[in-house]
């Protein structure tokens, strides 16, 4: 999803140069860096009544660690296998909730242009049901000659093609209800008020809510075995260059995995964005993965950093430079704010 977006910004670059777009005089809207976290139990350890129904980690697989990435065998196998457990059991877990941010830059070579965006995203999983809710924001578009200076221009263009927000509902898992709408749907200061009591999403002003099947909905956004999964790439020993894996005294192990981007560990991820960019060659020239896991087995913290290069539309060159960063909370009587609303009558 994020990186459709972000490809998506190359695009309209080109639209903004070969058009002399003039229309759009945006300005830059600022946005609160210093991210919180620090609330409803997100980054806090689940509780006993939380693990119910998850696998858990067997520790005899994870005798094996190393501070500094390695090429060892023994280390990948370590850490992929409480990766994926951990993935797994996203969808063993009675209830979950992530809050999300990320970034990305995409950058046109030959036009010398380049956008920015920012990425928030609340998903929560509750029995069968989930709810989730995105939006992306263009912050900036500017000519890499002139980086600090905001082109109002592109800018302009950007957001009117790229700003969106999102919802998306299942009751039971098998029934999915989508709502999209674009920039005319995000209110002023949308990235920092995402999800809190303050609005950042006119609903009014989106697209007609469809429903889909399971497979419909996981096929359009690229999931590999679960709608709740937090990746879907083949994360295994052999599509890994090294890793590293340590055991902190929080109760939670640190990860970090380099992803050996030239096998099939990111198929999906490459086919979605090849999709989005109307391109038949763009490749990842990495992707770092970083991730703390519970000792029970469920993640705390997530995160990716990668880059993608190629053409797009079959006349431009192009690359990405991308991250995301996920918390989680499992402790649904100490996460008021992520629970899925009473009234969802919009789902229909």
């Amino acid at each position: 999803m994020k990186k459709k977006v972000l490809l998506a910004i190359i695009s309209v670059l080109l639209i903004v140069s070969v058009l002399a777009v003039t229309a759009c005089n945006a300005e830059t809207e600022q946005f609160n860096e210093n991210i919180d976290v620090n609330h409803d139990d997100l980054g806090v350890a689940p509780n006993e009544a939380a693990q119910a129904g998850i696998d858990k980690p067997d520790t005899s697989k994870l005798t094996v660690t190393s501070a500094e990435l390695s090429e060892d065998a023994a280390v990948k196998e370590a850490a992929t296998y409480l990766f994926n457990l951990a993935n797994d059991n996203l969808s063993k877990v009675a209830y979950y909730a992530d809050f999300a941010y990320g970034s990305g830059i995409a950058t046109v070579t030959n036009l010398k242009m380049s956008g920015s965006m920012q990425v928030r995203e609340v998903r929560i999983k509750d029995g069968a049901a989930m709810y989730m809710v995105t939006l992306g924001r263009v912050i900036n578009g500017y000519n890499t000659d002139t980086p600090d200076e905001n082109n109002a221009n592109i800018l302009g263009a950007c957001r009117a093609l790229l700003d969106y927000g999102n919802r998306k509902f299942t009751p039971d898992g098998q029934t999915f209800y989508v709502q999209e709408g674009g920039t005319s749907c995000l209110l002023e200061g949308s990235v920092d008020n995402f999800f809190t009591d303050n609005a950042y999403i006119n609903w009014d002003k989106c697209k007609k809510v469809k429903a889909m099947s399971v497979s419909d909905f996981m096929k359009e956004d690229y999931y590999k075995d679960s709608y709740v999964e937090t990746t879907n790439g083949v994360i295994i020993p052999e599509n890994i260059t090294n890793a590293s894996i340590v055991h902190n005294d929080a109760g939670y192990y640190e990860i970090e995995i380099t992803v050996d981007v030239t096998t099939d560990a990111l198929k999906l991820s490459t086919e979605s964005t090849r999709n989005s960019a109307n391109s038949n060659d763009i490749v990842y020239r990495y992707q770092t993965i970083k991730c703390q896991i519970w000792d029970c087995g469920l993640f705390r913290l997530y995160e990716t950093y990668d880059s993608w290069a190629g053409s797009i539309i079959t006349i431009l060159n192009g690359y990405s430079e991308n991250q995301w960063h996920k918390y989680f909370t499992y402790n649904k009587e100490n996460a008021p704010l992520y629970q899925i609303p009473s009234d969802m009558s919009w789902a229909k």
